[in-house]
């Protein structure tokens, strides 16, 4: 019955480290994927050929392009905060359900701490009781042959 629960604990102990070991996998990788877009796209802004080699249309598709750089940025950002927030909201519940996994543990611990502690108790007691019984029995014996 103890094995069970070993394995039952370790199991879910694999499980949930599983979980949160994938969430932050995830995390990363849609964060450098998001990251890829975002510089592939600030690249193809950057490196779009003029249409024009007039100085006046120049500085306009400069702004032109100032700005589709700031609309990209404020975007991936928008986009990062809300994956920032998502993966706080995951890794709030996984932490709650470690802490909950660890209570449990330490419960289990301390009831095994417990049932030791008794059971040292109870020898000690058996002993002292037969070591008890034996200097009685000397005593009487001793008293006997007086």
């Amino acid at each position: 019955m103890m094995n069970e629960t070993i394995d039952a604990q370790t199991k879910s102990y694999v499980d949930l480290a599983s979980q949160t070991y994938a969430t932050l996998v995830d995390a990363y990788s849609q964060a450098q994927q998001r990251n890829l877009a975002y510089g592939k796209s600030a690249y193809e802004v950057l490196t779009r050929p003029y249409a024009s080699t007039a100085m006046e249309t120049t500085y306009r598709e400069n702004f032109d392009r100032a700005n589709q750089i700031v609309e990209l940025t404020v975007s991936e950002l928008q986009h990062a905060g809300t994956a920032a927030a998502k993966l706080g909201q995951t890794l709030v519940s996984q932490s709650a359900l470690w802490q909950e996994k660890t209570m449990g543990s330490a419960r289990g611990l301390m009831k095994t701490m417990i049932s030791n502690l008794n059971y040292v108790k109870d020898t000690t007691d058996k002993q002292f009781e037969g070591f008890t019984k034996r200097v009685e029995e000397m005593q009487a014996r001793t008293v006997s042959t007086n």
